[in-house]
């Protein structure tokens, strides 16, 4: 079984897989491929090619949904919808997508075997996975906190090391993650199924993720006031 996450980026859509391997003793560990950058097409071509998968995909399939609210409820910013991320779910057409009845919320057992597409946004996977919300990416410390979290779940980089890749592997990574906890029903859905459910990774979701100690309070000199100035020229 391949667990397969989608990502996307200005202009690309990135593709990473994870596998695992047995070890003598637990946690299994989970080994990252990485695929080039392409189009939807392609990466959808290189799904076919995998034998049996699961999908994340960490882009939205819609806009102004149930579910998108209920992320920005808890804290995670919702993405925005795109013509590259509709194109992508075109390309999966094939391939069943998730949609639950009514009902906890929770991700039933054996879920995946029906139903091995699904959606989720990578932010929400990162911070479902930490229990907190966590820095945006453009923020060095962001980055570091997503690459600890894919070491502490058993992800490596089967090429090198994970410092080595883009920020659009590290989310593909993530979704990967999210797929394989979805394939064995640790994993939790929010929305309107009628509209379309985001999954996340964790037994439970919480109501809303605090941004407490997410940020070290750190000193910043005060720049002149506005209006001083605008009084000096």
């Amino acid at each position: 079984m391949r667990y397969c996450g989608i990502a996307l980026g200005q202009g690309f859509v990135q593709l990473a897989t994870l596998e695992e391997v047995l070890v003598d003793e637990p946690p299994v560990r989970l080994r990252a491929s990485f695929f080039e950058p392409g189009d939807a097409a392609q990466v959808v071509e290189a799904l076919r090619g995998l034998g049996d998968i699961v999908v994340a995909v960490g882009a939205p399939a819609g806009e102004d949904r149930a579910c998108d609210r209920e992320l920005a409820e808890r804290g995670i910013p919702p993405m925005p919808f795109s013509d590259a991320a509709a194109r992508v779910y075109e390309e999966l057409a094939g391939l069943e997508m998730y949609s639950p009845d009514s009902g906890s919320g929770q991700v039933e057992e054996g879920a995946f075997r029906a139903a091995p597409v699904f959606e989720t946004t990578p932010d929400g996977v990162f911070i479902a996975l930490t229990g907190r919300r966590i820095p945006a990416k453009r923020h060095p410390l962001g980055i570091q906190l997503r690459i600890a979290e894919l070491d502490h779940d058993h992800v490596f980089d089967d090429g090198g090391d994970l410092w080595h890749r883009r920020i659009e592997e590290i989310e593909a990574a993530g979704a990967a993650l999210a797929a394989h906890r979805y394939a064995v029903a640790h994993a939790c859905w929010l929305g309107d199924p009628n509209e379309g459910v985001i999954v996340l990774p964790g037994s439970r979701i919480p109501a809303r993720f605090t941004a407490e100690g997410v940020l070290p309070r750190l000193p910043r000199e005060r720049l002149p006031a506005a209006t001083e100035v605008r009084s000096r020229t």
